[in-house]
């Protein structure tokens, strides 16, 4: 019986794309890792400009749960809310705070290393002392991504829902943890670091 082979290309075809897939998610999870604990990639595109002393680290909460994870740490200078449950700092160890020329800001070991993003910090707060307003804020803290969000997402993360304890499907708790939506460089000297001075405005070119 003769007759003409099954044409293999469309199934490679097939297979090569399910491959691109999966390399760039993979890729796509490295570099948000590489962002979210300040990796070795991720310096060398925003490099470190800003270092703080060293500060002494309590760990308050550790949550992990799937799709969501924090953890809250208290320093002498105050209580930072922290992405993920990674690199837990040990209670009593040196921590230290950095910022990068994107002004993204870390909370790492006295090294350097194993580094958290800081998505809020409440200045002088001690933990779990942290008295909400009746729009869910609390006093004294400041969040560094806030800013950068239209008004309607400020206001919706600075004042969620008070039926409503999470996002759409409610999966993922929305947190009111600030009041502070003004840039990092007017309030970063509060966790530590050095005060660095506002841009100089360009002048307008003739």
């Amino acid at each position: 019986m003769s007759g003409k082979s099954l044409d293999k290309r469309p199934f490679l075809w097939a297979i090569a794309i399910v491959i691109f897939f999966i390399l760039a998610w993979q890729g796509l999870e490295y570099v948000g890792d590489q962002r979210l604990h300040n990796g070795p990639l991720w310096q060398r595109w925003h490099p470190l400009v800003l270092h703080s002393g060293l500060q002494t680290a309590t760990p308050v909460k550790v949550e992990e749960k799937p799709r969501i994870a924090q953890t809250v740490v208290q320093t002498e200078l105050g209580v930072y809310f922290l992405v993920g449950a990674s690199h837990v700092p040990q209670a009593g160890t040196p921590v230290v705070i950095v910022a990068n020329d994107n002004w993204d800001l870390y909370l790492c070991a006295a090294d350097g290393q194993n580094c958290m993003t800081i998505y809020s910090f409440c200045s002088g707060a001690v933990w779990p002392k942290l008295e909400r307003d009746g729009d869910g804020r609390i006093e004294g803290c400041h969040a560094p991504r806030l800013a950068e969000g239209t008004l309607p997402v400020v206001a919706a993360i600075t004042n969620p829902p008070p039926d409503r304890s999470g996002s759409p499907g409610g999966r993922t708790p929305r947190v009111a943890v600030a009041q502070g939506v003004s840039h990092p460089r007017e309030w970063a000297h509060l966790m530590g670091l050095p005060i660095s001075p506002m841009p100089k405005p360009e002048t307008a070119k003739p």
